[in-house]
């Protein structure tokens, strides 16, 4: 900070400058003691400069400011930080996920672009963070660390440890720090290429590491660790997490649209309150639908609470304990980038709220100062799309390179005994059957949908036989599921973490063939008796919609009702609770382009 800035901050801090807000009659959430006091809260130039608590204060004079908001009894409180999270997987563009975030109270994001970056490199990046330029929501883009997620994915790009580098030498200070480590094989094997990829970390803004790794434990959790990676997300139940915070890791209790981790982890906080400085929230990810109507950061809260969780320490852990795990809190940096508590010198990202129940969203959201929402609506500014975003977006476009496909490949016997995936509705973990008969199951195939399939009919791949059935098991990979409960028809999405190739589940051939014919440039169809029922577009990269948030909310709600009707029931997600199968970096069976993947003994299954 320039030695001007301090002295106005100074100057405002002693009452020698005016403010430009003035909260009075606030309960503040002092989050630093788990308290609620009340009292005042100054601004000057976004940033929170003085606290003043009553009775201990009550004899300080309110300074001058230009404005005076009066709270009328209500609480004030930091806003929200979300640990973790792929922007691209709410399927919409940054710009339009901070109307949604900032309503609801997250006003910083941890975003990893590596979604985007699996089909256009980094370009993909580039956008995201031109795009998010626009909005007031402060989002702090991670480099992805793993494109692919594993060397031999099928991925629609590759970004190595040099090409990283040279991203952040052309983009000075626009890299937080180094998205979630996937590839713990790697690491554990001390792979080069991997551990030059960690190394890279030191070159961002905060020098940190994201974590992932789920069910790592013993020495292979000790090279992890050591590594250098800070958090990790990933964590489903109490001795697991246990393990991974006492070797000094920080615990994100994740709270998605797919991924209900926290009832299952609460214990960790309820059997010993002081374990919450090293747990926070993470949303990893967020449906637009469930975002506007149910919440993020906002719903970790409530659903804490709800599990035993004090509402102070769950507040904390929203706000505190991330801004503590990404060094935000304290440190070197600039009064304007220091948040996570109601504190003098730091950002003031502040929340008004009715209450600490978090059944409604805040009654008013503050971004640096700026009042940004209200009453759950986004009254903020976002500036119009630069030419830069508007040449990034183009590039984002036509990103589907589907092989020519007959509706023979669609149609195969189940063998008895094979393996297959279970799904396990709200857990990104997915189990492994082994059953004597296809009853009750469902096909899914995942076919590769970058170009290389293409280029391998056009070397004859497929000789004289059927459209894509030369591509069996090189790069359209077929298997059984257990537990998506789809009845009379079949859903495509070009949405598959990591890499996103096309996936497809159905239980008849015909519709899971013409789901996949009508998947277009991107995005979600659900085909019931030949006919398409219910679609997403998803143009950008297939992952995002070129539309605004509220719209694509409202189709999500729509697509999920059609799921309902073709019998997926609650817990499990029509659209999130298929997009994870693919991904080969959490246990038990994944599918592949090259077929049922076992992510234990990193081997296909039979």
């Amino acid at each position: 900070m320039a030695v001007e800035e301090l002295k106005h901050m100074v100057d405002a801090a002693e009452g020698r400058e005016a403010v430009d807000i003035l909260f009075t009659n606030a309960q503040i959430v002092d989050v630093y003691a788990l308290r609620v006091v009340p009292g005042r809260v100054a601004v000057k130039d976004g940033v929170i400069v003085g606290v003043l608590f009553d009775p201990r204060d009550a004899d300080v004079p309110d300074p001058a400011a230009a404005q005076v908001i009066d709270l009328g009894g209500r609480f004030l409180s930091p806003g929200f930080i979300d640990g973790h999270l792929h922007i691209e997987s709410s399927n919409v563009r940054p710009s339009e996920y901070a109307r949604m975030a900032l309503a609801r109270g997250t006003t910083c994001a941890i975003a990893d672009s590596h979604e985007i970056a699996n089909v256009c490199g980094l370009d993909g990046l580039s956008f995201m963070i031109e795009d998010a330029r626009r909005s007031p929501l402060d989002i702090k883009f991670m480099m992805p660390s793993c494109v692919p997620a594993l060397p031999d994915e099928q991925a629609g790009a590759s970004i190595t440890a040099a090409d990283m580098q040279a991203f952040m030498a052309e983009h000075p200070g626009e890299i937080f720090g180094l998205g979630e480590m996937m590839n713990y094989p790697g690491v554990e094997a001390a792979d080069a290429e991997t551990l030059a990829r960690i190394d890279a970390a030191r070159a961002t803004v905060s020098g940190l590491v994201d974590g992932h790794a789920p069910l790592v434990a013993g020495n292979d959790l000790n090279a992890y660790t050591a590594s250098g990676v800070i958090a990790d997300h990933e964590c489903t139940n109490v001795d697991e997490a246990l393990d991974k915070l006492s070797r000094g890791m920080y615990i994100m209790l994740r709270e998605g649209t797919c991924s209900h981790d926290l009832e299952a982890l609460a214990p960790l906080v309820v059997d010993d309150p002081r374990r919450a400085r090293r747990c926070c929230f993470a949303t990893d990810d967020r449906a637009p639908s469930d975002a506007l109507a149910i919440g993020m950061i906002d719903n970790a809260c409530r659903v804490a609470i709800a599990s035993g969780i004090d509402e102070l320490t769950a507040i904390a852990m929203g706000t505190l304990s991330t801004a503590e795990c990404f060094g935000l809190d304290h440190g070197h940096a600039p009064a304007c980038e220091r948040r996570g508590t109601i504190a003098p010198g730091k950002r003031a990202d502040l929340l008004v709220l009715d209450d600490l129940s978090f059944t409604r969203p805040p009654r008013a959201v503050y971004s640096a100062g700026e009042l940004v929402a209200r009453d759950g609506a986004f009254v903020g500014e976002v500036a119009p799309a630069s030419a830069r975003v508007e040449e990034l977006e183009a590039l984002l476009r036509g990103s589907v390179r589907l092989p020519e496909l007959s509706a023979e490949v669609f149609d195969y016997p189940f063998v008895p005994g094979s393996a297959v995936i279970d799904v396990i509705p709200g857990n990104a973990i997915t189990g492994a059957a082994y059953p004597d008969s296809a009853e009750g199951l469902r096909r899914i195939m995942l076919i590769e949908r970058h170009g290389r399939g293409v280029a391998a009919q056009e070397a004859g791949a497929d000789g004289d036989a059927p459209a894509g059935t030369g591509l069996v098991g090189k790069h359209i990979g077929r298997g059984w599921l257990r537990g998506f409960t789809i009845a009379g028809g079949a859903i495509a999405s070009t949405i598959g973490h990591d890499s996103h190739n096309v996936c497809v589940v159905g239980d008849n051939p015909r519709d899971m063939y013409e789901a996949v014919r009508h998947v277009g440039q991107g995005g979600f169809v659900l085909v019931r008796d030949g006919s398409v029922v219910a679609r997403l577009d998803l143009p950008l990269g297939g992952l995002m919609s070129d539309k605004p948030a509220d719209e694509v909310a409202r189709e999500h709600d729509e697509f999920i009702a059609a799921g309902r009707a073709a019998g997926i029931e609650p817990p499990l997600d029509p659209l999130m609770g298929m997009i994870f199968l693919p991904l080969p970096v959490i246990p038990t069976l994944r599918i592949r382009p090259e077929g049922v993947f076992d992510v234990r003994t990193m081997s296909y299954a039979v």
